[in-house]
């Protein structure tokens, strides 16, 4: 059964309660859009199991690595699929298995102007000791976006939405966050008026550790 492409994922879908992400390295370009192609047929003629509603890929910018993004119903639709007589494996078809890490959408920041569509893809992650820091990074992270002295991280030309990932375990923020291209990031990286708050941000939080970031090109993005 063929899956309807999009142009890119609708991470605010409703109906999805639990989201996988799974990320798989490669030798370079060549073998990056080799595997690429393969999981993207495989998953366009695949049967979906039940509760499965997208699946999109992305391909880093520095084309040596690939990242999944699964959207499921909730965590009972993903463990059926695991627990099948043919078990559903979850993230990049050819690349090896891996247990699923799982995690909820929790809270995301709007941001560009009318008309603007994303072309690049950044991946911030940030270790957190815990549940309880992991929502006290969230509330620090909005409370500095709506605050006149830091708010400025989140207008950044090129910088259109952040949705922002917990992990289920407690160990992980991740954020994805929709750029229209790669040079308005890097640009954005280099800006010396936002360094002081993005020091604030990264370095000022007990409890949370910044562990780098990635940029990603869509690839395809399937639902179903």
């Amino acid at each position: 059964m063929n899956r309807r492409p999009e142009d890119w994922p609708d991470v605010a879908r409703a109906g999805v309660g639990t989201v996988v992400i799974t990320v798989r390295h490669t030798e370079g370009p060549p073998q990056q859009q080799e595997v690429a192609a393969t999981a993207e047929a495989e998953r366009r003629t695949e049967a979906w199991p039940p509760g499965l509603l997208g699946w999109s890929l992305f391909t880093g910018t520095d084309g040596r690595a690939l990242l999944a993004y699964e959207q499921w119903s909730d965590d009972a639709a993903l463990d059926a699929a695991l627990a099948a007589p043919e078990p559903y494996l979850p993230g990049i078809p050819g690349t090896e298995p891996a247990t699923p890490v799982r995690y909820r959408l929790a809270r995301s920041y709007p941001g560009g102007a009318p008309g603007q569509t994303p072309g690049c893809l950044v991946t911030p992650v940030f270790d957190t000791d815990g549940p309880e820091r992991q929502r006290h990074f969230l509330d620090t992270l909005f409370a500095m976006a709506g605050d006149d002295a830091t708010r400025d991280v989140g207008q950044l030309p090129g910088a259109l939405c952040a949705h922002f990932h917990l992990s289920a375990d407690g160990t992980r923020v991740l954020g994805f966050a929709e750029w229209t291209d790669e040079a308005a990031h890097l640009a954005a990286v280099g800006a010396q008026d936002t360094a002081a708050s993005r020091q604030r941000l990264t370095g000022e939080i007990p409890g949370v550790r910044p562990s780098g970031h990635h940029r990603w090109h869509p690839h395809t993005a399937l639902t179903a």
